[in-house]
C-alpha cells in the first residue's frame, strides 16, 4: 500500500494555441513564400557550382574552411641561429 501523501496533482494539459483563421493564411503564405526563396537560392547555388566545375580544371570549394598544415607550423616559428 502506497504511503505518504501525492506531491503533484494530476492536471489536464494545457489548451493549444488557437490562431484566428486570417493570421493563420497568412502565417501559411510567408512559410511558403520562405521555403519557396529557400528552394529558389539552393538551386541557384547548385546551378552556379555545376557549371564552375565543368569549366574549371581544379575541383571547386565553395564554402569551405583553408585547411591548416600541423608540419608547417612549427617550421615557420623557428628562429635561424
Amino acid at each position: 500500500m502506497a504511503q505518504g501523501q501525492r506531491k503533484f496533482q494530476a492536471r489536464k494539459p494545457a489548451k493549444s494555441l488557437v490562431i484566428a483563421p486570417k493570421k493563420a493564411r497568412i502565417v501559411q503564405q510567408q512559410k511558403l513564400k520562405k521555403n519557396l526563396e529557400v528552394g529558389i537560392r539552393k538551386k541557384i547555388e547548385h546551378d552556379v557550382l555545376m557549371k564552375a566545375s565543368t569549366s574549371l580544371p581544379k575541383k571547386l570549394a565553395l564554402l569551405k574552411a583553408p585547411t591548416k598544415k600541423k608540419a608547417a607550423a612549427p617550421s615557420s616559428t623557428k628562429t635561424p641561429s
